[in-house]
């Protein structure tokens, strides 16, 4: 990390001992992990990642852009597929990818390439789950498929990629009732009798009621705090110390209350920018910057995942608490942005070891995985 100036330094050990006192109370939480609790896994635990369907940085077309302005971007080979499938599996640990099109190519290249990854997923038992979004993020938004287009695809996937799962990715809260996306989810459910997976539900948002399950960012809650002590245990400040620990335990909560279907939980593996963070805690939102992320804290994510187990009754055997996912679409876009070259998705693709900023946060998050596989 930059080194801070002295002044930054002073102000940094004044605040923590003027809010000492306001947090003896916080040290003694009864919120703290608890010990030697026993960790139960079944087949169906899930410990999964959102890898792209053609495992590199592409252009953006049907994501940051409509598809009408921008040309077909490449399609992978079946070799990176073999070898992205392998380390995803072997190297990182995971029983289930959430392969997402965005319609970088038309759908017919589309069906060739699930294929290979049907086929490897098969030869190394990671499950696939064909995951589509359906509106890009563009200004103004168009949707990528026409309703006949989707559900022909839909139906091509149950057939050929996977039986019981069908992924929709969003990261923006565009699904309430009526909404062009939920239109679209009810005339997909009409017509094609599978589960539905939303990948990248918000905190605080509704999950639409055509989902069978739902995978939800984490993102800001495990960022929060320089250190792990930090996180653990929140300091007040601004009023408030709804940071860290106590923010996921939050989010976790209000899902084991307020919603019976299964809940998946995203371990980050990247975090914001700490070495110019807005307060001496890095509590305040920084900005999510590719130029300027970092890892997550190391031990962060490990934390996340004895926490996450501890909330749920029965840990995870709860048939509400579906695993921990990771999203490697985020990975690729600081990777490339940091810049590394190769970047991540050029690494496994090509079969080489990932050794870049992240990687560090790459391998906890396989030993969290390796720890909870069956």
């Amino acid at each position: 990390m930059k080194f801070y100036n002295s002044i930054y330094f002073l102000f940094f050990f004044l605040l923590l001992f003027n809010t000492a006192c306001e947090n003896k109370s916080s040290l003694l939480d009864n919120s703290i992990l608890p010990e030697n609790k026993e960790v139960l896994i079944d087949e169906a635990f899930e410990l999964s990642y959102w890898v792209d369907i053609d495992v590199r940085h592409n252009n953006g077309r049907g994501y940051w852009f409509n598809r009408d302005v921008m040309a077909e971007d490449i399609t992978p080979t079946e070799q990176e597929i073999n070898h992205s499938v392998k380390a995803l599996a072997l190297d990182y640990r995971g029983n289930k990818l959430y392969v997402t099109y965005h319609r970088q190519f038309e759908i017919d290249k589309a069906k060739a390439v699930f294929q290979y990854w049907r086929l490897y997923g098969d030869q190394y038992n990671i499950e696939i789950v064909p995951t589509i979004v359906l509106e890009t993020y563009a200004t103004p938004a168009t949707m990528n498929f026409t309703n006949s287009e989707l559900v022909e695809l839909a139906e091509w996937c149950k057939t050929n990629i996977n039986s019981k799962e069908f992924g929709i990715y969003d990261v923006y809260v565009r699904q309430s009732s009526g909404s062009i996306q939920d239109l679209q989810l009810e005339f997909l459910k009409q017509h094609v009798p599978i589960d539905l997976v939303r990948v990248g539900i918000q905190p605080g948002e509704r999950l639409n009621s055509y989902y069978t399950s739902g995978v939800q960012d984490t993102w800001s809650a495990e960022c929060h705090g320089i250190t792990n002590e930090l996180w653990e245990f929140p300091r007040y400040y601004k009023g408030t110390n709804n940071y860290g620990r106590k923010l996921l335990e939050d989010w976790v909560n209000a899902r084991i209350n307020e919603e019976k279907r299964k809940i998946i939980w995203n371990l980050i593996p990247v975090a914001w920018d700490y070495d110019e963070p807005l307060d001496p805690f890095s509590y305040i939102f920084p900005g999510d910057n590719a130029l300027t992320n970092d890892p997550p804290i190391p031990g962060r994510l490990i934390l996340s995942k004895d926490y996450i187990i501890s909330w749920y009754a029965e840990g995870t055997s709860n048939q509400q608490f579906g695993g921990f996912s990771c999203d490697l679409h985020i990975l690729e876009a600081n990777s490339y942005g940091k810049p590394e070259s190769p970047t991540f998705y050029d690494r496994i693709r090509n079969n080489q070891p990932y050794e870049g900023y992240f990687s560090e946060a790459m391998k906890e998050i396989g030993e969290v995985y390796q720890s909870l596989s069956k």
